[in-house]
């Protein structure tokens, strides 16, 4: 098994072009809808849904976390991804790419939590949500893709 240390300090020999770009923008599409949610929530306004199960969704106690909402932490999780792909591409240093690919396990988690009470608890969905949710989860795949071809798959250089 690999360890966290291991998986930090050795190379990524195989990164293909189409995987940092792709985190990228999937982490944009992620921030923008974070961010609009977080807006819309500190103005005090449900935002306009194409099927009902937002106001919901958005209005209830599990879109708070000590009365921080879950939005913003999302804005802040997709700026950070964004951030660390905006360094990797002008400096090259795998560090920079590392840290998103492990923030996408936490990403991955929060979205199954959120997925869950919407399915099972609150039995409505949010359009929004599902729009983040598909992000974090893209990424942590596409993340899991690049871990797959560097440490896993042994016939491919």
């Amino acid at each position: 098994m690999i360890n966290l240390k291991h998986y930090l300090t050795k190379p990524l020999h195989l990164v293909h072009k189409w995987i940092p770009i792709t985190l990228f923008i999937l982490a944009l599409v992620g921030f923008m809808d974070a961010t609009y949610i977080t807006i819309e929530h500190f103005q005090g306004v449900i935002p306009p849904c194409a099927i009902d199960g937002c106001e919901v969704v958005l209005s209830s106690s599990y879109s708070e976390i000590f009365g921080i909402p879950v939005s913003l932490m999302g804005a802040i999780y997709y700026f950070t991804v964004l951030f660390c792909l905006f360094v990797y591409f002008d400096s090259k240093k795998e560090i920079f790419l590392k840290i998103p690919i492990i923030l996408s396990v936490f990403g991955l988690i929060a979205s199954l939590y959120f997925i869950a009470i919407m399915v099972f608890v609150l039995k409505a969905f949010c359009l929004y949500c599902a729009v983040s949710a598909t992000s974090s989860i893209s990424i942590f795949g596409i993340s899991s893709y690049l871990i797959y071809i560097n440490f896993f798959r042994k016939n491919e250089k």
